[in-house]
């Protein structure tokens, strides 16, 4: 059978950060921790993350220091804030959020591709989802290492995914699972539908206004999101 005749594959693509679990602050503090180690830097407390990919956020940083964000200065302060990680991870609060891991359970044989849609560079995805149980529940997906540019980011997904599925991109159906607006329109961006969970820092009306296609308080309605998901 070719793969432009394969059923219909679902896609999944599931942001990390105030969508499958919050790391209580971990994840900046690993990143102001190893500014200050590589380049002397302080004062990023202003800084916006909700819904970046840590290669933008640590090129932005770097121009506001005056410092070219060079592939060297940025695969520095990756390997500095992965470094760091760990130790932040256990000593902050953070905890998988309500829902993730029943609806995760629900879709195993489900036929859909689970996978990751994320920010975080590869390794700090890995050590979150790790720390918590939940690495080996996704079939890759794609990290913030591929560009500052979420869209690139879900279209790195979107194909890695599809791959792992069996599945030309375009006879697949991909829904992405986050929980800001640039979840949307990067989502939108690609072809992909959204759902848009409350859980992070943007309650469902400002969800809803982004152009979500679904909106849930959180994923704690598993049927709820399995209709959504899989309907």
């Amino acid at each position: 059978m070719s793969r432009a005749t394969l059923p219909e594959v679902r896609l999944l693509l599931f942001d990390i950060d105030g969508t499958l679990l919050v790391s209580g602050g971990a994840g900046r503090a690993a990143i102001a921790e190893a500014f200050v180690a590589e380049f002397s830097l302080a004062g990023l407390d202003d800084f916006q993350v909700d819904g970046r990919t840590d290669t933008g956020i640590f090129e932005e940083a770097l121009m506001h220091a005056g410092i070219d964000p060079t592939p060297d200065a940025l695969a520095r302060m990756t390997a500095a804030y992965v470094a760091r990680l760990p130790d932040n991870i256990e000593s902050h609060n953070g905890r998988i959020l309500d829902g993730v891991i029943d609806l995760l359970d629900a879709l195993e044989g489900s036929g859909a591709v689970v996978g990751l849609a994320t920010g975080n560079v590869a390794r700090g995805a890995e050590i979150k989802l790790r720390h918590y149980g939940l690495w080996d529940r996704f079939a890759g997906g794609g990290f913030g290492d591929v560009s500052s540019d979420r869209t690139e980011v879900l279209a790195a997904a979107l194909e890695a995914l599809a791959e792992e599925g069996g599945v030309d991109v375009a006879a697949a159906t991909a829904i992405v699972i986050g929980d800001t607006p640039r979840d949307v329109s990067a989502g939108h961006a690609i072809g992909a539908r959204v759902l848009a969970v409350a859980t992070g820092n943007y309650d469902e009306a400002a969800l809803r206004e982004s152009g979500a296609d679904f909106v849930l308080p959180d994923l704690r309605d598993t049927q709820a999101a399995l209709d959504i998901l899989l309907g």
